[in-house]
């Protein structure tokens, strides 16, 4: 892709959509320097998508500290509950896409 399909990835009418897993929130949060590496991560994910599948390991302890689960549900608050209202439509041409599938 060009710098130039890159960049058309901001358009408005774009619906930008992440796969990701193994977050790990809350790993090192006691360290001084690294502690808040996870939980920034999250953020500037959140920030540039629109929509996230999270397909595991959202928090690296079984049982996250008080902390890690406030912090985390103010960022979904923040960026996923809001009261816009989504409206989308997936157009597509299936000849195009599933090209090399055969018809039933």
């Amino acid at each position: 892709h060009s710098t130039a399909d890159i960049n058309s990835a901001d358009d408005e009418d774009t619906f930008k959509i992440l796969i990701s897993t193994d977050v790990h929130l809350g790993y090192l949060e006691k360290d001084a320097i690294r502690g808040n590496d996870s939980y920034n991560t999250l953020k500037e994910i959140l920030e540039y998508v629109d929509f996230i599948l999270l397909g595991g390991d959202l928090f690296h302890e079984n049982k996250p500290s008080r902390r890690c689960l406030h912090t985390c549900i103010t960022m979904l608050r923040q960026y996923c509950m809001g009261d816009t209202p989504i409206q989308f439509n997936i157009l597509s041409d299936q000849t195009v896409n599933f090209n090399t599938t055969k018809s039933v």
